[in-house]
């Protein structure tokens, strides 16, 4: 892939993207929050998916299609050729608990015929992520059964949004909400830290196995949530960061813009890419190619495009 330090493209097809993730050099599978299809597209053919998967069909009479019953993808990460993809686990935006959001899952994809993948589920369905945290006495501190009944974008709220893989073959969950310490300031919390949850065997739980987790850990994103985490190389990330909440312009308070940031999960040093500006985008996926650990690919959830029907907009940028 050419390099370019910052270039944009259009894609066709879906409206909201939310997690995504390499399946080569050139093509790219993506989420959409609103289904549970997944659609894999050429990085240099924008006009439409090249193929459309759906969930229901692979893992057959456990998720289902219908109204309500979205996992609502948020993000996805590869180990070692298994690609795991994780919900929201959030309730829907009047504060009802939703089962269907409550997904750790994940497939194989391999060529097959007339040049499509084949698509099989590597192993189940882990659906006990919250309650196995809310019995790990080191989570406490975040309220995780309060947050659970409380809606995504509110304070204390719970929203889970990003996902990455960790050298040892483990997994990064990346919160948007909730945030840990700062303070209340006109209805809204400020300077609070980020969660960073390190799932250390998702192989085992998606076969049915107790979950392990490690420490938490607290990330100082200017106040911000993590909307996407993605690993670059070894221990190195790029972490999309935004505000818990609506982020809708009111008079107390203006709409806030997107940031990025390099973090070092081995030394856990962490910097703001301040030479990249998202004001426009609502980033909600991001990752590299392989062998191409300089140059990123971000998908914004844009709803309908002006001109241009159920599409979504694409930033590559050269770090």
């Amino acid at each position: 892939m050419k390099k370019y330090d910052i270039q944009e493209k259009k894609y066709l097809g879906i409206s909201n993207p939310s997690g995504a993730v390499a399946l080569n050099d050139k093509l790219f599978i993506v989420a959409d929050d609103e289904d549970n299809l997944l659609r894999i597209y050429d990085w240099n053919t924008p006009d439409k998916p090249l193929q459309t998967i759906k969930l229901s069909t692979v893992f057959k009479g456990v998720i289902a299609d219908g109204e309500d019953l979205e996992i609502d993808l948020e993000s996805a990460a590869e180990i070692e050729g298994t690609y795991f993809w994780i919900g929201s686990h959030s309730t829907s935006r009047t504060g009802e608990h939703k089962p269907s959001r409550h997904r750790l899952c994940a497939i194989n994809i391999k060529p097959g015929a007339k040049d499509k993948f084949a698509v099989t589920p590597a192993g189940g369905i882990y659906t006990t992520l919250i309650s196995d945290l809310r019995e790990d006495s080191r989570f406490d501190a975040y309220h995780l059964g309060k947050a659970a009944k409380t809606q995504a974008k509110t304070l204390g709220g719970l929203s889970i949004e990003g996902l990455a893989s960790t050298p040892d073959n483990g997994l990064l969950i990346g919160f948007r909400n909730p945030l840990s310490g700062g303070g209340i300031k006109k209805g809204r919390l400020e300077k609070g830290k980020a969660l960073l949850v390190k799932l250390k065997n998702p192989f085992e739980v998606i076969h049915g196995l107790k979950a392990k987790f490690a420490d938490p850990i607290e990330l100082d994103l200017d106040g911000f949530g993590i909307r996407e985490i993605t690993r670059r190389k070894n221990h190195k990330y790029l972490i999309v960061a935004g505000p818990y909440h609506e982020n809708i312009a009111t008079e107390e308070h203006k709409k806030e813009e997107g940031k990025l940031y390099k973090w070092s999960s081995k030394s856990g040093k962490l910097n703001g890419l301040k030479r990249f500006d998202l004001e426009g985008f609502n980033i909600e996926a991001a990752f590299f190619y392989p062998g191409n650990d300089d140059c990123v690919q971000l998908l914004s959830d844009d709803g309908m495009l002006e001109g241009a029907n159920n599409g979504f907009r694409s930033l590559t940028l050269t770090l």
